[in-house]
C-alpha cells in the first residue's frame, strides 16, 4: 500500500471523531507529563513502567478502535490499566529494554529493532492469549520485510516538526554561545526561539498526534489478515480509493 492510503484512512476515521481524540492527547500528555515529574530515579521508573507504560498502550488502542470505526471514548485510554494490566507493563518495559540495549550497539540496529517491536502493543489488543515475549516476536514476524515501509510512513511525518525543532536547535545553540560570549542580547534571543519552538511543537502536536497514532494504527491494521472480523477497515477503505489490478 502507498503511505498516502493509510494516511487517508486516519484522517477518514478522525472525521467527526477530532474532538474526543484531542481530547484523549491532552488527558494523556498531563497524566504522562505528572508521571515523568519525580526527581527521584527510582520513582521516575517506576512509574514509568506502572503509569506510562500502560497509558501509552491504552492511547495506542484508542487509535486502533478509531480505525476500526468502533467510536472509543476517553474511557479506552484507560484500558491498559484494565486488561491484562501486569502484561502490559512488562511488555512495555522489555520492549523498551530491549530497544535500549540495541540502540547500545548502533543507532541503525536500535532503529531497525524498534520498527520490528513497533506492533507489539496493538497486538496486545487483539491477542490477549499471548504472553509479554509471544506478543513482541509476533510483532517481529509480522514487520518481516515491512520495516522499510513503516519507516517511510514515519519520515513522512517529519516535515511537520522541521521548523519547530530548527527553532529549538539554533536556540540551544545561540544561548550556548551568548553564556560563553557573556551577551545577554543574544541570551534573551536564544531563549525566545526555545519557547517558540517548544509552543509551536506542542500546538502541531494537537493535530499530529491523534494523525500520526491514527496512521501507524491504519498500518498495522492492514497487516491483520483479511478474513479477521475486528481488522479489514483498511482493506475495505483502500478497496474504496485504489482501483483494482
Amino acid at each position: 500500500m502507498k503511505t498516502s492510503t493509510y494516511k487517508t484512512a486516519a484522517k477518514s476515521a478522525l472525521k467527526g471523531m477530532w474532538g474526543v481524540a484531542i481530547g484523549v492527547f491532552f488527558l494523556y500528555f498531563i497524566i504522562s507529563s505528572v508521571a515523568g515529574a519525580p526527581q527521584n530515579e527510582w520513582i521516575f521508573y517506576a512509574l514509568m513502567i506502572l503509569v506510562s507504560g500502560p497509558l501509552y498502550i491504552g492511547y495506542q488502542w484508542f487509535h486502533l478502535e478509531l480505525i476500526r470505526y468502533n467510536n472509543p471514548g476517553v474511557s479506552t485510554l484507560f484500558s491498559g490499566f484494565t486488561k491484562n494490566y501486569l502484561r502490559n507493563a512488562a511488555t512495555y518495559l522489555m520492549v523498551n529494554i530491549f530497544t535500549f540495549l540495541w540502540f547500545l550497539l548502533l543507532i541503525v540496529p536500535g532503529i531497525i529493532k524498534g520498527l520490528a517491536y513497533s506492533m507489539t502493543f496493538f497486538i496486545l489488543h487483539d491477542r490477549p492469549e499471548l504472553t509479554v515475549f509471544q506478543s513482541i516476536t509476533e510483532s517481529r514476524r509480522m514487520m518481516d520485510g515491512r520495516k522499510k515501509n513503516l519507516f517511510v510512513l514515519i519520515l513522512s511525518f517529519l516535515p511537520w516538526v522541521l521548523i519547530p525543532l530548527a527553532l529549538i536547535i539554533i536556540g540551544l545553540i545561540a544561548t550556548a554561545v551568548a553564556f560563553g560570549a557573556g551577551d545577554p542580547a543574544l541570551i534573551f534571543a536564544g531563549g525566545a526561539s526555545i519557547i517558540i519552538g517548544l509552543i509551536a511543537l506542542f500546538g502541531i502536536s494537537i493535530y499530529l498526534a491523534p494523525y500520526f497514532t491514527a496512521t501507524i494504527a491504519a498500518f498495522y491494521d492492514s497487516l491483520i489478515p483479511a478474513d479477521d472480523s475486528e481488522s479489514s477497515q483498511v482493506d475495505e477503505y483502500t478497496n474504496l480509493i485504489e482501483p483494482t489490478q
